[in-house]
Protein backbone atom coordinates (compact mmCIF):
# COMPACT_ATOMS: atom_id res chain seq x y z
CA UNK A 1 0.00 0.00 0.00
CA UNK A 2 1.21 3.44 -0.80
CA UNK A 3 1.62 6.18 1.96
CA UNK A 4 0.22 8.61 -0.81
CA UNK A 5 -3.62 6.47 -0.03
CA UNK A 6 -2.89 7.67 3.53
CA UNK A 7 -4.83 10.77 4.39
CA UNK A 8 -2.73 13.83 6.69
CA UNK A 9 -4.50 14.78 9.88
CA UNK A 10 -5.48 17.97 8.05
CA UNK A 11 -7.86 19.32 10.52
CA UNK A 12 -5.02 18.79 13.71
CA UNK A 13 -2.87 21.33 12.13
CA UNK A 14 -5.93 23.26 11.41
CA UNK A 15 -6.79 23.30 14.60
CA UNK A 16 -3.58 24.58 15.97
CA UNK A 17 -3.76 27.66 13.49
CA UNK A 18 -7.37 28.58 15.28
CA UNK A 19 -5.74 28.24 18.69
CA UNK A 20 -2.78 30.34 17.25
CA UNK A 21 -5.80 33.01 16.16
CA UNK A 22 -4.47 32.82 12.89
CA UNK A 23 -7.56 31.12 11.10
CA UNK A 24 -11.21 30.93 12.38
CA UNK A 25 -13.13 28.28 12.32
CA UNK A 26 -15.04 29.25 9.47
CA UNK A 27 -11.77 29.17 7.41
CA UNK A 28 -10.40 26.55 8.59
CA UNK A 29 -13.91 24.31 7.89
CA UNK A 30 -14.10 26.45 4.61
CA UNK A 31 -10.10 25.35 4.01
CA UNK A 32 -10.74 21.34 4.86
CA UNK A 33 -13.60 21.45 2.40
CA UNK A 34 -11.12 22.49 -0.53
CA UNK A 35 -8.89 20.03 0.85
CA UNK A 36 -11.33 17.17 0.42
CA UNK A 37 -12.32 18.03 -2.80
CA UNK A 38 -8.94 18.80 -4.85
CA UNK A 39 -6.64 16.68 -2.54
CA UNK A 40 -4.15 19.69 -2.78
CA UNK A 41 -1.89 20.07 0.63
CA UNK A 42 -3.13 22.46 3.21
CA UNK A 43 -0.69 24.65 3.52
CA UNK A 44 -0.39 25.50 0.10
CA UNK A 45 -4.97 26.33 0.23
CA UNK A 46 -4.49 28.51 2.99
CA UNK A 47 -1.58 30.49 1.59
CA UNK A 48 -3.13 30.81 -1.56
CA UNK A 49 -6.54 31.81 -0.23
CA UNK A 50 -4.91 34.45 1.86
CA UNK A 51 -5.59 33.19 5.10
CA UNK A 52 -2.68 33.76 6.22
CA UNK A 53 0.89 34.36 5.11
CA UNK A 54 3.33 32.05 4.39
CA UNK A 55 5.75 33.09 7.18
CA UNK A 56 2.87 32.87 9.69
CA UNK A 57 2.67 29.20 8.81
CA UNK A 58 6.19 28.28 8.27
CA UNK A 59 6.66 29.96 12.12
CA UNK A 60 4.08 27.92 13.28
CA UNK A 61 5.55 24.79 11.99
CA UNK A 62 8.71 25.43 12.92
CA UNK A 63 7.92 25.95 16.68
CA UNK A 64 5.81 22.94 16.40
CA UNK A 65 9.83 21.38 15.72
CA UNK A 66 11.01 23.54 18.77
CA UNK A 67 12.32 26.30 16.96
CA UNK A 68 10.96 30.00 17.05
CA UNK A 69 11.73 32.32 14.12
CA UNK A 70 11.54 35.66 13.47
CA UNK A 71 12.59 38.26 11.03
CA UNK A 72 15.43 40.33 11.93
CA UNK A 73 15.19 43.73 13.13
CA UNK A 74 15.46 46.40 9.96
CA UNK A 75 14.94 43.09 7.54
CA UNK A 76 12.61 44.13 4.69
CA UNK A 77 9.25 42.71 4.22
CA UNK A 78 8.21 39.22 2.73
CA UNK A 79 7.68 39.40 -0.34
CA UNK A 80 5.00 37.99 -2.16
CA UNK A 81 4.79 34.07 -1.91
CA UNK A 82 3.76 32.03 -4.93
CA UNK A 83 2.36 28.47 -3.69
CA UNK A 84 4.07 25.40 -5.23
CA UNK A 85 2.44 23.59 -8.02
CA UNK A 86 -0.72 21.97 -6.74
CA UNK A 87 0.32 17.96 -7.20
CA UNK A 88 2.88 17.86 -4.41
CA UNK A 89 2.36 14.47 -2.38
CA UNK A 90 3.26 14.46 1.16
CA UNK A 91 6.98 13.74 2.13
CA UNK A 92 8.22 13.44 5.19
CA UNK A 93 10.44 16.11 6.94
CA UNK A 94 13.57 13.94 7.09
CA UNK A 95 13.67 12.54 3.36
CA UNK A 96 12.49 16.13 2.62
CA UNK A 97 15.87 17.42 3.89
CA UNK A 98 18.03 15.07 2.36
CA UNK A 99 16.24 15.40 -0.68
CA UNK A 100 16.77 19.10 -0.36
CA UNK A 101 20.61 18.91 0.89
CA UNK A 102 20.64 20.53 3.27
CA UNK A 103 21.16 17.08 5.37
CA UNK A 104 23.10 13.70 4.26
CA UNK A 105 21.81 10.46 4.99
CA UNK A 106 24.38 9.89 7.76
CA UNK A 107 23.31 13.37 9.40
CA UNK A 108 19.44 12.35 9.66
CA UNK A 109 20.76 8.75 10.42
CA UNK A 110 22.40 10.15 13.80
CA UNK A 111 19.70 12.74 14.65
CA UNK A 112 17.41 10.03 14.61
CA UNK A 113 19.06 7.86 16.57
CA UNK A 114 19.74 10.69 19.12
CA UNK A 115 16.00 11.18 18.98
CA UNK A 116 14.72 7.62 19.70
CA UNK A 117 17.40 7.22 22.50
CA UNK A 118 16.87 10.88 24.63
CA UNK A 119 13.59 12.14 22.96
CA UNK A 120 13.17 15.77 21.08
CA UNK A 121 12.04 17.31 18.25
CA UNK A 122 13.47 16.36 15.27
CA UNK A 123 14.02 19.72 14.09
CA UNK A 124 15.38 21.07 17.62
CA UNK A 125 17.45 18.49 17.50
CA UNK A 126 19.01 19.56 14.00
CA UNK A 127 19.27 23.31 14.55
CA UNK A 128 21.10 22.83 18.26
CA UNK A 129 23.56 20.87 16.83
CA UNK A 130 24.05 23.16 13.97
CA UNK A 131 23.50 20.93 11.55
CA UNK A 132 21.03 22.88 10.10
CA UNK A 133 19.71 26.68 10.10
CA UNK A 134 16.24 27.75 11.45
CA UNK A 135 16.00 29.04 8.26
CA UNK A 136 16.53 25.85 6.22
CA UNK A 137 13.81 24.34 9.07
CA UNK A 138 11.53 26.57 7.69
CA UNK A 139 11.96 26.41 3.95
CA UNK A 140 11.27 23.02 4.51
CA UNK A 141 8.33 22.62 5.72
CA UNK A 142 7.27 25.50 3.60
CA UNK A 143 7.54 22.84 1.04
CA UNK A 144 6.34 19.75 2.55
CA UNK A 145 2.93 21.56 3.25
CA UNK A 146 2.67 22.97 -0.66
CA UNK A 147 3.78 26.79 -0.32
CA UNK A 148 6.51 29.04 -0.97
CA UNK A 149 8.59 31.91 1.61
CA UNK A 150 10.05 33.24 -1.32
CA UNK A 151 13.41 34.84 -1.76
CA UNK A 152 14.66 35.71 1.95
CA UNK A 153 17.91 34.20 3.38
CA UNK A 154 19.85 34.24 6.23
CA UNK A 155 20.07 37.81 6.22
CA UNK A 156 16.60 38.21 6.72
CA UNK A 157 15.52 35.57 8.96
CA UNK A 158 16.90 34.86 12.62
CA UNK A 159 16.76 31.68 14.89
CA UNK A 160 15.51 33.14 18.36
CA UNK A 161 15.25 30.23 20.43
CA UNK A 162 15.70 26.56 20.31
CA UNK A 163 12.25 26.16 22.82
CA UNK A 164 12.20 23.47 25.23
CA UNK A 165 9.62 20.48 25.90
CA UNK A 166 7.05 21.82 29.07
CA UNK A 167 4.81 20.02 30.98
CA UNK A 168 1.76 21.69 29.81
CA UNK A 169 2.13 20.34 25.79
CA UNK A 170 0.31 17.41 24.58
CA UNK A 171 2.09 13.94 23.64
CA UNK A 172 1.02 12.27 20.21
CA UNK A 173 1.68 8.62 20.05
CA UNK A 174 1.67 6.47 16.88
CA UNK A 175 0.18 3.00 17.76
CA UNK A 176 0.16 0.26 15.26
CA UNK A 177 -3.32 -1.58 15.97
CA UNK A 178 -3.16 -5.79 15.53
CA UNK A 179 -6.32 -7.68 14.89
CA UNK A 180 -6.68 -10.58 16.60
CA UNK A 181 -9.77 -13.14 17.39
CA UNK A 182 -12.36 -10.86 19.41
CA UNK A 183 -9.99 -8.10 20.37
CA UNK A 184 -8.07 -5.62 18.85
CA UNK A 185 -4.22 -4.91 20.26
CA UNK A 186 -1.91 -1.74 19.91
CA UNK A 187 1.63 -1.47 20.09
CA UNK A 188 3.31 2.04 20.66
CA UNK A 189 5.38 2.76 17.87
CA UNK A 190 6.42 6.59 18.18
CA UNK A 191 5.48 9.55 20.58
CA UNK A 192 6.61 13.42 20.43
CA UNK A 193 5.28 16.43 21.54
CA UNK A 194 4.88 16.99 18.31
CA UNK A 195 1.74 15.72 16.51
CA UNK A 196 3.65 16.84 12.66
CA UNK A 197 6.52 14.35 13.54
CA UNK A 198 4.28 11.38 14.47
CA UNK A 199 2.21 11.73 11.50
CA UNK A 200 5.83 11.57 9.38
CA UNK A 201 6.75 8.18 11.21
CA UNK A 202 2.74 6.43 9.97
CA UNK A 203 3.38 7.93 6.52
CA UNK A 204 7.27 6.00 6.80
CA UNK A 205 5.71 2.59 8.75
CA UNK A 206 2.89 2.16 6.43
CA UNK A 207 5.78 2.45 2.74
CA UNK A 208 7.73 -0.37 5.14
CA UNK A 209 5.75 -2.39 6.73
CA UNK A 210 2.13 -2.27 4.98
CA UNK A 211 0.38 -2.57 8.74
CA UNK A 212 -3.43 -3.13 8.84
CA UNK A 213 -4.25 -0.67 10.82
CA UNK A 214 -2.52 2.93 12.59
CA UNK A 215 -3.73 5.38 15.04
CA UNK A 216 -2.47 8.49 16.38
CA UNK A 217 -3.65 9.52 20.57
CA UNK A 218 -3.50 12.77 21.20
CA UNK A 219 -2.81 12.72 25.90
CA UNK A 220 -1.99 15.34 27.96
CA UNK A 221 -2.93 14.57 31.71
CA UNK A 222 -5.45 12.21 31.81
CA UNK A 223 -7.55 13.60 28.93
CA UNK A 224 -6.79 11.32 25.52
CA UNK A 225 -8.12 11.37 22.19
CA UNK A 226 -7.64 9.69 18.79
CA UNK A 227 -6.81 12.32 16.09
CA UNK A 228 -6.07 10.48 13.18
CA UNK A 229 -6.63 6.41 12.01
CA UNK A 230 -5.71 4.51 8.96
CA UNK A 231 -6.94 1.38 7.64
CA UNK A 232 -5.03 -0.40 4.85
CA UNK A 233 -8.88 -1.93 4.12
CA UNK A 234 -10.30 1.83 3.39
CA UNK A 235 -7.45 2.69 1.38
CA UNK A 236 -7.44 -0.11 -0.53
CA UNK A 237 -10.94 1.08 -1.15
CA UNK A 238 -10.55 4.46 -1.88
CA UNK A 239 -8.27 3.24 -4.17
CA UNK A 240 -10.59 1.21 -5.89
CA UNK A 241 -13.29 3.77 -5.74
CA UNK A 242 -11.13 6.65 -7.82
CA UNK A 243 -9.69 3.61 -10.33
CA UNK A 244 -13.53 2.81 -11.04
CA UNK A 245 -13.87 6.96 -11.30
CA UNK A 246 -10.91 6.43 -14.32
CA UNK A 247 -12.58 3.82 -16.05
CA UNK A 248 -15.94 5.46 -16.42
CA UNK A 249 -14.95 9.09 -16.72
CA UNK A 250 -11.65 8.18 -18.64
CA UNK A 251 -9.89 10.54 -15.86
CA UNK A 252 -9.76 10.44 -12.10
CA UNK A 253 -12.13 13.27 -11.26
CA UNK A 254 -11.05 13.83 -7.64
CA UNK A 255 -7.64 14.84 -9.44
CA UNK A 256 -9.29 16.94 -12.19
CA UNK A 257 -7.14 20.46 -12.13
CA UNK A 258 -3.79 18.98 -10.41
CA UNK A 259 -0.72 18.76 -13.15
CA UNK A 260 0.14 15.64 -14.00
Amino acid sequence: MEAAALQFPWRQLGELLVAEELLTEDELEQALSEQAASGRLLGQILVANGYLSAFSLARVLSEQHGVQLSPKEGAPAPPAEVPSEPDQAWRPLGKLLVDLEFLTESQLERALAAQRDDGGRLGEILVSRGLLSGTELAQALAEQHGFELGAQDEAELQTVVVRPITAEEPVYKLFEVIFEPGYQRRTALFESTNFLEAADHAFEFVEEHEPAALEIHRTLGAAQETVWNYSATRAAAVSAERKNLAETFGFDPTTWGKKR
